[in-house]
C-alpha cells in the first residue's frame, strides 16, 4: 500500500508545486531547453516505471492468492481471477470473456481498470514537464554616469564639508553654456542623459544593441516659474548727445543710411531687502522705427535680453530678463509675451531720456521686465539600457506652468545648497557665450560695447581699465542663451531683403502660429538649465571658486585645488564626472520549466484511482492463504491436464474453444491436500442451471 500512496503523494506534491508556480522559477538556457525537457520527462517516466514494476511485483502474488481464501468458488472464477493479474493484455482478454460469459465480471473490470491506470500513469509521466521559451528578467548592477552635478564634488577642497549655502562659492558657467546652442531648432541633437528639462543617470557603457534591457535610474527635473518683477522701475537714457552714423553696403542712395542713438537701459527692483540695479545698452534707430527692434544689437536680432546683475551671496534661485518688442508690430516675431490670461502685463514704453533738456525720444518699443525662479524635483525613471534614452520621456513643455500669470511671481529668497541655488549666475553675461567677440574695432559692422557705450565720445581712442570695467558692467554682446530664448519664443529668423531694405540684418521671424507665453519662456529656460547642468556634470565644464583658505589638514595637498594669487577668489576646482550604480533588468529568452497541466491532472486522477483500487483489493483479499494451488487455477487453459480429479469432470466436454472450456469449468471446487477438487454433490453453473 505504501507504493500506491507514494505515487499519489508524488502527484499531490506536483499539484502543490503547480498551484504555487514554484517550478516556473527554474530557468535553463534556451539552447538546452529541448534537451532538458527530454531528460526531465525521461526521468519522471523511469521513476513511474520503477513504481509500477514494484507495485505489480508485490500486488500480483497478493491478488492471485486472495481468491483461494474464499472457497468454494467455481473453477472458471478462480481461473479468471488468477489469469487476469498476468498484465493489461490478460486482464483485457479476461474482461472480454466475461462479457460473453460472465463468471466474475466485476473482478475482471476492476483488474482491467487497475492495469489501465498503471499504463496511463506511465504514459502521462512521459509528458509531465514542458520547457517553453519565455521572456525572463535578469537583474544585475551596472556602472552609471551620474547625471546631476555632485554638490560635494563641485566645492573647492578648501571648503570642509558641505556648507548650508553657496555664499562663499562662485560659479563659472561659461564652458557649460556652449551646449545651449544645440537646443535651437526642431532637429536638436539627442543627448543620453538629457531630455527636455530632465537630466538623468545613464549606463556607462550601455548594454549591447541586441539586448532587450532597461534600467531604473535617478533623475532631476528643473522647473521654472516666471512673472512680472514686483516693484520694478525702468528707465532709458543717453548721458551724452551722441549719435552714430551707420551706412550699409547698399549706400545712402539705396537708403542704406541710419542714425543710431546709444542708450543705457536700467532696471531697478528689490530682491529681499537688497536694492538691485540691472544695466544694459542698446543702439536705437532714429530714422526707421519700424525696424528699430531688429537693429538694437546688429547683426543679432535677439528680442529677449538678460542684463548684467549683481549676485547676492546665498540667494541664487532668481533671474531677471526682459523682452523688447515693437508696438507697431511691423517686424514679424516682435510681440509681447502673454500669460495664461492672455495678458501682456504692464509693459514699459521705451522712451529715451536725453541730456541738456532735450525732448525724450519715443522709440515705439515696449519692455516687459520678467522675473523667474528655479526649483528642482527628483525621482526615478526607466531608460532603455541599450540607448540610454528614457522610455517615458518628459514633454518638451515640461518644467513650466501653463497657468502662469504676471501677478503670481515673487523672488525665491530661500538659501540652501541645492542645485537651484547655483542658478542666478548661470546665464549672466560674464559667464555666457557671446555670439561674437567684443572688439574695439569690430569687423563687418558688428555691435560693440565700445561703439555704443553712451559714456564714450567719438574722440576716445584709449580707455583706462576702470573705464572698460564700467563699460562691461552695463553692456554685453548678444549671447547664445538670448538667441535661444528668442528663437524658442518667436520662431527662427531669416534675412529680410526684398530690394528695398538696405540693411541685410533686418530680419523677420517665423512664429510657430501661437502667441509666445510665459509658459513657453519657462519651458525654454528649464531646458537650457538642464543642458547646462548636463554639460557641467558630464563634460567637466564647470569651475567653482572660493576665497575660503584651506585649513592645516589639507594645506599640504597642493593638488587638491588650484590657487590663483591674482584672483579675488583664489581657490578653485573643476567638477569631474561621477559614477554610480543602477539595477539593469534584461529581458532574455530562456527555457522555463513548467508542469504540463493536462498530464498533471490526468496523472493525479489516475494515481488516486490506482490507490483506491489497491486499497480495495488489499482490503478484500487474504494474502496469507497458504498452499494455494495457483497452477490448478489455470487448468482451463491447458490441453493436457494433470489434475485427475478435475480432469474427470471435464472428460467428454466439448472444449474446442476457451468459451466452451469456461462453461465446462463452471463447477465449484475446493482445496484438498493442496489440490483443487470438485465439491461433491454441489455442482452449479454460473448461469443458474444445474448439471448432474
Amino acid at each position: 500500500m505504501a507504493l500506491h500512496l507514494g505515487v499519489l503523494a508524488i502527484y499531490i506534491a506536483l499539484c502543490i508545486v503547480w498551484l504555487t508556480g514554484a517550478e516556473k522559477n527554474i530557468h535553463v538556457s534556451l539552447a538546452s531547453a529541448s534537451r532538458t525537457q527530454t531528460w526531465i520527462n525521461l526521468a519522471s517516466h523511469v521513476i513511474m516505471l520503477a513504481f509500477a514494476t514494484a507495485i505489480v511485483a508485490l500486488m500480483q502474488p497478493i491478488a492471485t492468492r486472495s481468491p483461494f481464501g474464499n472457497l468454494p468458488q467455481s473453477l472458471t472464477t478462480l481461473s479468471d481471477k488468477v489469469s487476469a493479474w498476468s498484465g493489461l493484455g490478460s486482464s483485457l482478454l479476461n474482461l472480454i470473456h466475461n462479457l460473453r460469459y460472465p463468471a466474475t465480471l466485476s473482478n475482471a473490470a476492476l483488474t482491467t481498470t487497475y492495469f489501465a491506470t498503471l499504463s496511463g500513469l506511465g504514459i502521462s509521466s512521459s509528458f509531465l514537464f514542458d520547457v517553453p521559451a519565455v521572456n525572463s528578467t535578469i537583474s544585475s548592477n551596472m556602472t552609471t554616469r551620474i547625471g546631476s552635478p555632485s554638490v560635494r564634488a563641485l566645492l573647492p577642497p578648501s571648503i570642509q564639508g558641505v556648507p548650508d549655502d553657496f555664499s562663499d562659492v562662485s560659479f563659472d558657467w561659461y564652458r557649460s553654456g556652449v551646449g545651449v546652442g544645440m537646443l535651437i531648432g526642431s532637429n536638436a541633437t539627442v543627448y543620453p542623459g538629457l531630455s527636455a528639462n530632465r537630466i538623468y543617470d545613464t549606463l556607462s557603457p550601455p548594454m549591447s544593441s541586441s539586448s532587450n534591457s532597461s534600467a531604473l535610474v535617478n533623475y532631476t527635473d528643473f522647473n521654472v516659474k516666471c512673472g512680472a518683477v514686483p516693484g520694478v522701475s525702468i528707465e532709458a537714457m543717453t548721458p551724452q548727445d551722441i549719435q552714430k552714423e551707420v551706412i550699409s553696403a547698399a549706400g545712402k542712395a539705396m537708403g542704406g543710411y541710419d542714425l543710431r542713438l546709444p542708450a543705457s537701459l536700467q532696471i531697478n527692483y528689490t530682491l529681499g531687502e537688497q536694492p538691485m540695479t540691472l544695466l544694459d545698452s542698446l543702439s536705437i534707430s532714429e530714422m526707421n522705427t519700424s525696424y528699430a527692434v531688429s537693429r538694437l544689437w546688429q547683426p543679432a536680432d535677439v528680442l529677449v535680453r538678460i542684463p548684467n546683475s549683481p549676485i547676492i551671496p546665498g540667494i541664487g534661485r532668481n533671474l531677471v530678463l526682459y523682452n523688447i518688442y515693437n508696438e507697431t508690430g511691423l517686424v514679424s516675431g516682435s510681440q509681447p509675451i502673454l500669460d495664461a490670461n492672455n495678458s501682456a502685463g504692464s509693459p514699459w514704453p521705451l522712451n529715451v531720456q536725453r541730456p541738456q533738456g532735450m525732448l525724450q525720444f519715443s522709440t515705439g518699443m515696449m519692455v516687459q521686465a520678467i522675473g523667474c525662479s528655479l526649483s528642482t524635483s527628483t525621482g526615478q525613471a526607466t531608460i532603455d539600457a541599450t540607448t540610454n534614452q528614457l522610455l517615458d520621456a518628459p514633454n518638451s513643455s515640461q518644467g513650466s506652468n501653463v497657468n502662469s500669470t504676471w501677478e503670481n511671481w515673487q523672488p525665491d529668497l530661500n538659501k540652501s545648497n541645492m542645485l537651484e541655488d547655483m542658478w542666478a549666475s548661470m546665464f549672466l553675461p560674464n559667464g555666457s557665450i557671446g555670439l561674437w567677440d567684443d572688439q574695439p574695432l569690430p569687423p563687418n559692422a558688428q555691435w560693440s560695447c565700445i561703439d555704443y557705450l553712451p559714456t564714450n565720445s567719438s574722440s576716445n581712442t584709449t580707455w583706462s581699465m576702470d573705464e572698460l570695467q564700467q563699460m562691461y558692467q552695463g553692456c554685453h554682446i548678444p549671447m547664445l542663451i538670448e538667441e535661444y530664448l528668442t528663437t524658442r519664443l518667436f520662431g527662427p529668423s531669416t534675412t529680410h531683403y526684398n530690394g528695398l531694405a538696405a540693411f541685410l540684418s533686418d530680419v523677420t521671424r517665423s512664429p510657430s502660429g501661437t502667441n509666445p507665453t510665459l509658459a513657453m519662456l519657462e519651458s525654454a529656460l528649464a531646458n537650457a538649465t538642464a543642458m547646462t547642468m548636463w554639460s557641467a556634470a558630464r563634460q567637466s565644464t564647470l569651475t567653482t571658486y572660493t576665497d575660503v583658505p584651506p585649513n592645516a589638514s589639507n594645506q599640504a595637498s597642493k593638488r587638491a585645488f588650484m590657487f590663483d594669487e591674482n584672483s579675488q577668489m583664489p581657490f578653485s576646482t573643476r567638477l569631474g564626472p561621477a559614477t554610480g550604480f543602477a539595477v539593469v533588468s534584461e529581458q532574455v529568452l530562456v527555457g522555463r520549466i513548467s508542469l504540463n497541466e493536462p498530464s498533471l491532472i490526468i496523472g493525479t486522477i489516475l494515481a488516486a484511482l490506482l490507490t483506491a483500487i489497491g486499497m480495495y483489493v488489499l482490503a478484500l483479499g487474504d494474502a496469507r492463504v497458504g498452499g494455494a494451488p495457483i497452477e490448478d487455477a489455470g487448468l482451463l487453459s491447458l490441453v493436457a491436464l494433470d489434475n485427475s480429479a478435475v480432469a474427470s469432470r471435464l472428460t467428454g466436454t466439448n472444449s474446442y474453444n476457451s468459451n466452451a472450456r469456461r462453461r465446462a469449468g463452471a463447477f465449484l471446487v475446493k482445496i484438498v491436500d493442496g489440490r483443487l477438487v470438485p465439491v461433491d454433490g454441489r455442482e452449479y453453473e454460473l448461469d443458474g442451471k444445474g448439471v448432474s
